[in-house]
């Protein structure tokens, strides 16, 4: 593991057994022995060698057990409850299959404290400090998941496991005792006392001996010391740095502790004999591979955590830029290390008593810690490359923009890449019930895989809004504020079933409530593409008649220049979409209709795998749509579709980042339905139509079940509009709000000047003389 203690330089003239070097960091060899199971595991096998130490260690052991069985038992718990209150997860689907399994280990305990009681040299030690007293453990009904880890493995053990060498380390040297009688083993002419004691504050004293012995005969600064509240912490940042000071000492006196190599080489042989049935099995190739990558991936962040530590210790950057460009760094380490522990220990144990899967399902909470990485991550890149050339030379353990962007992407691909393994793992298993939580674990994994690239996505697709504003040339009194999120652009090919119009490319933008399509401003003869089917008799109409130039180039910008001008050739509301369907390999057909007119159209895309994105974004938003619809016309208001919020509720992967609202579009109607005015107004005559002058625009107002007309200029302002519509009503009362509905079926408030403007344009755009409104008092 690496710790900022291992980069810095020490007074101690003691050999530091695990410094690695900073040249070549990305293609750093990471073994067992950066692996904090194995460090564990080798230093209580140095231990071992002091025969005073063998009570400590078997009281370490029994407490470790004993935290393994609670943390087991808070699980299933934890899922039972979840599937009392309805919340129908994975993870609660596997807790009955779990709770065999789990009751037999923990049926010995009880939910009171554990006091284990043994004879250290005469002295009756009571272990109750072992239960972790810093978190509150004893009440599972007000625990966060954050809550259950009472260990420093992640999830359950394998049944044939009792503990992790990490729990039992750390609760070796909670008991304050074990360090004395080290610092003794070491230097033995300054001796400390050792007094074994269930006295919390008596244990605290001991260690408070051994920290202060280090600063006095082996040249510790405080630097390079743990505190006493880092013994008894939960984390594993705290834990190594106790680690990395015990074992400076025993390097220090070889003749009694055996040498890490030496360790390690008997380790190598006990698991060796451990494994030798399986070890030529596909699946313990996948589970060697599995944990292998694991280690690479822990010490990469750990890598880039350091990287963070220096940039701020040499003034590069603030404490609150780090935490923008590094969000949750700290806790990720945390979590992936216990989550390496637990994969060390199920790679040691037969296929069928793994528990990959069920350390997947305990784990998925903690996977999104990786939320906020997955959305930053290229600004990120940016940011601090802009910062790395204006930096002095400083020695910094990342070195240029390549290497950083390899780190800051690791989070992301490693979740990427957890199916894949699991997967593999899920076809060499032959054990049902493993098969059955290997199965679960990989729907999570793809969900949680599917959840980064969506975040990616969206945030790609805000950029690409914002750059969207200024590119088209003339939006056409389109507000795009109220199209809702983007959820795809790509430049497809559109064909229709005329096969007399050929093919043309255009720019299209998938938004929550409207496809957009563009072509690119390009000086070349205009050509024409015309989507439209066939005329209805009714009276309102929908723009999408494409004409103007196209690119047939496919390229989004010129090289090495800005992107190109849009302008805007069509739209097509999503509500007016009928059917969607494939075909062939690449393309998607669409029919539309409107209360105008109705056609279809072919979209074309680059891969299959693009369509489909396509093809079942769209199902979703029809079937959204017309949920919505049907909810609202069954409770007798009137469905507006004015925001993207009722999307978001039905399908979250649709969560907007950043959210487009117009203060007009939210508002619903009325009870009544305005359809029968809307037949009405299909029924005035053209030639009434026609009289009204083309100076002038007739306003059609509805208020309280009655009809009323009035002529207005079209150069007049909101004022005075709203005070010809206010005296016209004046006999019945005074009108406090006036809606009209826009071209999307949105129902917008009247009341600005730029309202106004966006309703003419809307009637000129449609060739339309009759504006309709609603008047409220």
């Amino acid at each position: 593991m690496v710790t900022q203690a291992h980069m810095s330089s020490s007074s101690l003239q003691l050999q530091r057994t695990r410094s690695p070097s900073i040249q070549n960091v990305m293609n750093t060899a990471v073994t067992e022995q950066d692996s904090l199971y194995y460090v564990c595991a080798n230093m209580r096998r140095r231990l071992e060698q002091l025969p005073q130490m063998q009570p400590y260690l078997n009281l370490a052991y029994a407490s470790s057990e004993v935290l393994s069985e609670r943390q087991a038992l808070f699980l299933s718990q934890k899922s039972q409850q979840q599937k009392a209150v309805g919340h129908q997860s994975i993870s609660s689907t596997y807790s009955g299959r779990e709770s065999h399994g789990t009751t037999q280990r923990a049926s010995s305990i009880s939910n009171s404290s554990f006091k284990e009681e043994m004879s250290l040299d005469g002295i009756t030690y009571a272990g109750g400090q072992n239960s972790n007293s810093n978190h509150n453990i004893n009440n599972i009904n007000n625990t966060n998941m954050e809550d259950t880890l009472i260990t420093f493995s992640m999830g359950i053990l394998p049944i044939s496991m009792d503990c992790d060498p990490v729990t039992q380390i750390s609760q070796l040297f909670q008991q304050g005792s074990p360090l004395c009688i080290i610092f003794n083993a070491v230097k033995p002419q300054f001796k400390l006392p050792v007094v074994s004691s269930d006295d919390l504050k008596i244990c605290k004293k001991s260690i408070y001996d051994f920290i202060l012995g280090c600063k006095q005969h082996f040249a510790f600064t405080d630097e390079e010391l743990f505190t006493i509240s880092d013994v008894f912490s939960n984390s594993t940042s705290q834990l190594l740095k106790v680690l990395e000071v015990v074992d400076t000492l025993i390097n220090s006196a070889p003749e009694i502790f055996p040498s890490f190599d030496a360790v390690q080489q008997g380790l190598k042989r006990e698991y060796h004999s451990m494994s030798q049935q399986r070890n030529t099995t596909e699946h313990y190739k996948i589970i060697k591979e599995f944990v292998a990558t694991e280690r690479k991936y822990v010490h990469d962040l750990e890598i880039l955590d350091l990287y963070r530590q220096q940039l701020l210790d040499n003034n590069l950057i603030t404490s609150e830029e780090l935490y923008m460009l590094f969000p949750n760094l700290s806790d990720s380490i945390d979590f992936q290390r216990r989550f390496l522990v637990s994969l060390e220990i199920n790679a040691l144990v037969d296929s069928t008593k793994q528990r990959i899967g069920a350390l997947f399902l305990h784990s998925k909470y903690f996977f999104k810690l990786y939320e906020p990485w997955s959305i930053g991550q290229n600004a990120a890149i940016d940011f601090l490359s802009q910062h790395l050339e204006k930096m002095p030379k400083t020695d910094l353990i990342i070195k240029n923009k390549l290497e950083l962007q390899s780190f800051l992407y690791k989070p992301v691909q490693r979740l990427c890449r957890y199916p894949l393994l699991l997967k593999e793992l899920l076809h060499a298993s032959q054990d049902v019930t493993c098969s059955r939580e290997l199965e679960m674990a990989l729907g999570i994994s793809k969900e949680i895989a599917r959840s980064i690239n969506e975040n990616q996505r969206r945030t790609e697709n805000h950029e690409v809004v914002k750059k969207l504003y200024s590119r088209v040339v003339n939006w056409k009194g389109y507000r795009i504020a109220k199209f809702g999120e983007l959820l795809y652009f790509d430049k497809v090919f559109i064909s229709t079933s005329n096969s007399s119009e050929p093919e043309r490319e255009f720019e299209v933008y998938l938004f929550e409530k409207i496809i957009i399509l563009f072509s690119e401003v390009i000086p070349k003869k205009s050509t024409s593409l015309s989507l439209k089917k066939k005329q209805t008799n009714s009276g309102s109409s929908l723009t999408l008649n494409l004409t103007g130039s196209l690119n047939g180039s496919g390229s989004n910008s010129t090289a090495g220049g800005p992107e190109p001008k849009l302008d805007l050739r069509g739209r097509i509301m999503i509500a007016n979409l009928t059917q969607i369907t494939p075909q062939g390999a690449h393309s998607l057909a669409i029919t539309w209709e409107s209360i105008k007119e109705q056609g279809n159209f072919i979209l074309k895309f680059k891969n299959e795998e693009t369509r489909e994105n396509w093809s079942s974004c769209l199902q979703t938003l029809v079937r959204n749509i017309r949920s919505e619809s049907f909810r609202t016309s069954n409770s007798g208001e009137v469905s507006t579709f004015s925001s993207p919020a009722h999307y978001r509720t039905t399908h979250n992967s649709m969560t907007s980042l950043n959210s487009f609202h117009h203060k007009h579009v939210s508002e619903v109607l009325p009870k009544h339905h305005p359809t029968s005015y809307e037949n009405e107004y299909r029924a005035i005559s053209e030639n009434y139509k026609n009289s009204i002058p083309k100076t002038c625009l007739l306003v059609r107002i509805s208020y309280k079940s009655d009809f009323y007309t009035i002529l207005v200029d079209i150069s007049s302002n909101i004022e005075d509009v709203m005070g010809l519509i206010r005296k016209k009503l004046s006999h019945s009362g005074i009108v406090s709000k006036v809606k009209y509905q826009d071209e999307d079926g949105d129902y917008v408030m009247l009341e600005s000047e730029d309202d106004w403007t966006v309703a003419k344009d809307m009637l000129r755009e449609s060739e339309e003389r009759i504006l309709n409104v609603w008047a409220y008092t």
